[in-house]
């Protein structure tokens, strides 16, 4: 008997030793996670003095926590059978958070001191690109950690830890993959960009400019079209044509379509330089682009760069206001775009005030030079510009292709690529795209609610991701009298919108149900690029507003939090839902 209580007695001290080293390692691991928001506050402030000490007491706090969980309590308690996975589990989040202190944050700030953005802003048209150059090494360095410390958390089992435990490894999870995402993109941009700016020869790239109001799948029709010349760092506006006249109509597709993108987009995705943003996959768009510039304009297009009026926007709150060319709409917004008037000057006021479509060109023309030249002469705040470039990348209103396949297969994967792909991880994807059916500029007044709740796990792997897409047309009562640029009228009644949308379901998925408020179910199916596709044609009069709920059944393994790409419409919302661990 008493042998039998000195080990019990045993046990409950040895049990209170890892409780006591978990409870002071989760304090410790708290503390570094916390430090990590004023290091990127200080990085990004250039305070490096107050950065070094705050790395080294988060370098302090993560060593400690891994201390407190590993020695011989902590190996003895890993061998036992319900124990085990959870002591498994706390010293791999403890050996990955030491790591990415010890062997990734190190690199990342040597890098950031390199590539400090006041030295990566234009200088007189030209981008020094010798830091980008010499920070290369590191931040390739960090990207390894960070991978590395990703698929170690990744491989941990949840499914079979408690809650208070499987939680914040979760949560781990989850941050460790948004860094990897960022620091991905990071060692791919300071490779690539020193050469797609022509470090070693001169580059040639379309830029394309989206206007939301006349939504396409990717944000909207492309109606200016920038050829820029890249040569050393130096960027240069070479020539601004609208999409419209010697890139319109094509007596034949630029490209071959296969049968399933002429009967999701019509042959018109390959004729039209204003339709190349029918299909959801950006990488395809830019190829059509550059094709239909070389047969018609001429010269070699080395790639395809994307921004739509939303992030010429937030370009325009760093660089800070442009003048616009004098007339009618300059003289209705204070002669100046701004980031505050933007996008609606260039989605709809200029429609509404100017009807001539040469003028509306020649305005367009002129107030894209003005943004260029504000952003290459080094004007306003590099660091907001920076930000404002990497939050637009996030949100999928930049995106970059280049004609070159060993730096194209770099570009994919990243946010920068705008793919067409069914799952990130495990992380399904779902798409929801709209394509304009009307030729107008009614778009300016759609919105786009998206609402996205977790619904049932299967035995087999697979799980359910309910989405309620609610479309609402905002269009005054009086859009009827505005000019048919923006009413329409040529297809449908003035004021009414008529638009496609495509349901994108996760790679092996399908949707499994799809109906609107008047019990209407179903839609067109295709198969895209191996993706299930359910495409639904709607109509609203101005005010008018439907929702079309979707039942995505994922492939398997695809338990995590969907992403969810959602054409970037002038006006959009998503709400994620919460809860998507399955048991």
């Amino acid at each position: 008997m008493i042998a039998v209580l000195a080990l019990v007695v045993l046990l409950a001290v040895w049990a209170a030793w890892v409780a006591a080293d978990g409870l002071r390692a989760r304090s410790r691991l708290q503390t570094a996670a916390d430090s990590v928001q004023h290091l990127q506050e200080q990085v990004l402030a250039g305070d490096r003095a107050a950065a070094d000490a705050t790395l080294t007491a988060l370098q302090e706090h993560a060593a400690a926590a891994h201390d407190l969980t590993h020695g011989p309590h902590w190996s003895a308690a890993r061998r036992l059978p319900w124990a085990g996975a959870h002591v498994s589990a706390v010293q791999t989040v403890s050996d990955v958070v030491d790591s990415l202190a010890s062997d990734a944050l190190p690199g990342l700030m040597d890098a950031a001191a390199l590539v400090d953005p006041a030295r990566l802003a234009p200088v007189d048209g030209r981008v020094d690109l010798a830091p980008l150059q010499a920070a290369g090494p590191g931040v390739a360095a960090a990207d390894r950690a960070v991978q590395d410390a990703l698929r170690r958390v990744d491989a941990i089992d949840t499914s079979s830890l408690v809650e208070p435990v499987a939680r914040p490894v979760e949560d781990l999870t989850g941050q460790v993959r948004d860094v990897a995402m960022t620091t991905a993109t990071a060692a791919r941009a300071v490779d690539l960009l020193p050469a797609m700016l022509g470090a070693q020869s001169p580059r040639h790239y379309l830029l394309l400019v989206q206007n939301n109001a006349e939504p396409r799948a990717l944000g909207g029709i492309p109606g200016a079209v920038i050829l820029l010349r890249a040569d050393a760092g130096a960027v240069e506006l070479v020539e601004l044509r609208n999409a419209s006249g010697v890139l319109a109509e094509l007596p034949e597709p630029a490209l071959p379509l296969t049968d399933v993108e002429r009967s999701l987009f019509g042959r018109q995705l390959g004729i039209y330089m204003a339709d190349v943003t029918f299909t959801p996959d950006y990488p395809r768009a830019a190829s059509i682009a550059q094709a239909i510039w070389e047969q018609r304009v001429g010269g070699e297009i080395d790639g395809v760069v994307s921004i739509d009026t939303a992030a010429l926007a937030a370009v325009l709150g760093a660089v800070g206001p442009v003048d616009l060319p004098p007339g009618t709409v300059s003289d209705a917004v204070g002669g100046r775009l701004t980031a505050e008037n933007a996008v609606e000057v260039l989605n709809n006021t200029v429609y509404r005030l100017v009807e001539d479509t040469r003028e509306q060109d020649a305005f367009f023309a002129a107030t894209g030079g003005a943004v260029f030249g504000a952003v290459m002469s080094g004007q306003g705040d590099a660091v907001t510009a920076i930000r404002a470039l990497s939050d637009a990348a996030d949100d999928g209103t930049v995106m970059v292709w280049s004609a070159r396949p060993e730096e194209q297969d770099r570009l994919a994967g990243t946010v920068l690529s705008g793919e067409l792909r069914g799952a990130h991880g495990d992380r399904p994807v779902v798409g929801l795209y709209v394509n304009d059916g009307t030729g107008s500029k009614i778009g300016y007044y759609l919105r786009a609610a998206v609402d996205v709740t977790p619904g049932a796990c299967a035995a087999d792997g697979t799980r359910l991701v309910e989405v309620a897409v609610t479309m609402t047309s905002t269009a005054p009562p009086d859009v009827v009298a505005m000019p048919r640029y923006i009413s329409g009228g040529r297809v449908l009644e003035p004021g009414r919108m008529r638009f496609n949308l495509l349901a994108y379901a996760p790679r092996e998925g399908y949707v499994e149900d799809a109906v609107d408020g008047s019990g209407r179910r179903g839609g067109s199916s295709q198969v895209h690029d191996d993706l299930f596709v359910l495409a639904r044609t709607i109509e609203l009069a101005p005010g008018e507003s439907t929702t079309v709920t979707y039942s995505f059944r994922t492939g398997p393994g695809q338990t995590g939090a969907p992403l969810v790409r959602v054409t970037p419409l002038v006006d959009r919302h998503v709400d994620l839902g919460e809860g998507w661990r399955c048991s």
